[in-house]
């Protein structure tokens, strides 16, 4: 008994974990799942459910084949001075010629990549094969899960790619193979400037988990060098992608992105040494704000109580809260590019938990079995119904809703209107469009309505006259909120309901 006890806070760590018909399984499932995502995202694309951040990152990823020079868009101009997207750069040549369906697809292809590598490993970590492919699936179908794959009214950040790269790089470092980890540590490095967070989690996750997994052994066989490796490559990654940033001059829509904080002015923080000293003289704000208070039953919902067995991690993944909590934003925490380094952290301690009690409850007796599942069962259960208070929007997910906020009737008439536009309209003439509107122009040389300084008047207006922000609104005889563009220069082409195209007169 004290040894089955024992087991529910170590793990055993196979480093040959052969492959059986379980993972060839496992292989299908994660297609299935690639079809089912892309599938629920392209709707959702197509019934007009998604705006913005989607489509700044498709003119981001393609910027550099269109001579446009390496991660330029019509929103910030030039991205780098915001974030270091450099994992944009490889998706371009995706998203140039299957244009946002493209990069909808790659985010399909990592919710399949995040299926079969949860599963081999939990297969790494001793679970049987059945076993692991339900608990896989469990962790996959979780509401704060299909939530952050859901991404709702964006549909797309690079950032969504970063927690199936952590995985992958958490098998490498249970194997405590060098090389893959190193490369994969870079991949995720590339994502953004606060990706190596998330590198660094998954490397303490595993040093840990393979050091007291190799209990009784000496020193230089329980130390996970790799691991030691990625965790140093990722704490110097810090400061150069920042200077990156900072090299980059500033500009009216570039703001660089510690600019962008909230509790503290606007170029206060100046330079790399001025953000980290910050950061060390509020840490106890830092450590008693909402953010880490919440981040804390996230923690334990999320990893459906397994976080109890390895309690030490939420010390080591406090610094996964830091973005969301120098942005001030309380009710951001949960969204992708904020949580992206605690799901990471979340998915690997759950796996590691879930192993831990497949292999620590072993009763021969069945009566004992189903007091088990029992108990089993009623851990997810109130786990998913607290997962789900916190977000909420995941129901659509599940019931299949693409969160469109137009009727079918509604966008039947947007797609006959605006069939016009995409007729006669050239690729690179100067568009814009209302907030859902932006699909019908996703191709081509598309601007946003509240970001015209110093940019060329558009020649096309797709717009949305009841739209729900007021900035992007355009309707016959009133264009956006704030904007100083004049409807007389315009002619109503035609319209359709609350949908009206416009185009500048010659």
């Amino acid at each position: 008994m004290q040894l089955r006890w024992r087991e529910l806070f170590s793990s055993k760590v196979e480093t040959e974990a052969r492959w059986d018909r379980w993972d060839f399984v496992a292989l299908a499932l994660a297609v299935f799942i690639v079809g089912w995502v892309f599938a629920l995202k392209v709707k959702t694309f197509y019934d007009l459910g998604y705006s913005e951040d989607l489509f700044a990152s498709l003119q981001a990823a393609r910027s550099w084949l269109e001579g446009k020079g390496l991660l330029r868009d019509n929103w910030s101009g030039n991205v780098l001075a915001v974030h270091t997207y450099l994992l944009l750069l490889p998706l371009g040549l995706v998203a140039k010629p299957f244009g946002a369906p493209g990069l909808l697809f790659v985010l399909a292809a990592s919710v399949g990549v995040t299926y079969f590598w949860a599963t081999r490993m939990l297969r790494v970590l001793g679970v049987a094969g059945l076993f692991a492919v339900v608990l896989a699936a469990v962790l996959l179908a979780s509401p704060i899960s299909v939530f952050f794959y859901q991404e709702w009214h964006h549909g797309f950040h690079v950032e969504d790619l970063a927690p199936a790269l952590c995985l992958l790089l958490f098998y490498f470092l249970l194997q405590r193979r060098l090389i893959p980890s190193i490369v994969t540590a870079l991949v995720i490095i590339s994502v953004k400037e606060d990706a190596p967070i998330a590198a660094a989690m998954v490397a303490i996750v595993a040093g840990v988990e393979t050091w007291i997994a190799s209990a009784g052994t000496p020193v230089r066989c329980r130390f996970n060098r790799p691991a030691a490796i990625v965790l140093l490559l990722s704490l110097a990654a810090v400061p150069l992608l920042l200077a990156i940033s900072f090299s980059q001059p500033p500009t009216m829509y570039a703001p660089h992105s510690v600019d962008r904080i909230y509790i503290v002015k606007p170029g206060t923080l100046s330079s790399q040494g001025a953000l980290f000293a910050f950061v060390l003289s509020n840490i106890a704000d830092w450590l008693g704000s909402e953010v880490v208070r919440q981040w804390l039953w996230v923690m334990v919902v999320g990893s459906f109580a397994t976080i109890l067995l390895r309690p030490y991690y939420l010390i080591a993944g406090v610094p996964t809260t830091l973005v969301a909590w120098l942005q001030n934003q309380n009710d951001l925490l949960l969204w992708a590019p904020r949580i992206y380094s605690t799901a990471a952290l979340l998915w690997c301690v759950t796996l590691v938990g879930f192993a831990s009690i497949a292999r620590g409850i072993t009763l021969d007796k069945r009566r004992g079995q189903m007091a088990v599942l029992a108990v089993a069962v009623a851990v997810i259960a109130l786990s998913a119904f607290d997962q789900l208070a916190l977000v909420p929007l995941a129901r659509n997910a599940y019931l299949l809703r693409s969160g469109s906020p137009y009727s079918p009737a509604e966008r039947r008439q947007a797609d006959e209107l605006f069939a016009r536009y995409r007729r006669e309209g050239k690729p690179d003439e100067p568009v814009v469009a209302s907030t859902r509107l932006f699909r019908y122009a996703q191709d081509r040389n598309l601007f946003w309505l509240n970001r015209l300084h110093d940019r060329p008047a558009p020649v096309w207006m797709l717009g949305d006259s009841s739209d729900q922000n007021p900035s992007l609104r355009i309707s016959s005889n009133r264009i956006g909120v704030r904007s100083e563009i004049d409807p007389e220069d315009y002619t109503l082409i035609d319209h359709r309901g609350r949908f009206v195209l416009l185009r500048k007169k010659q």
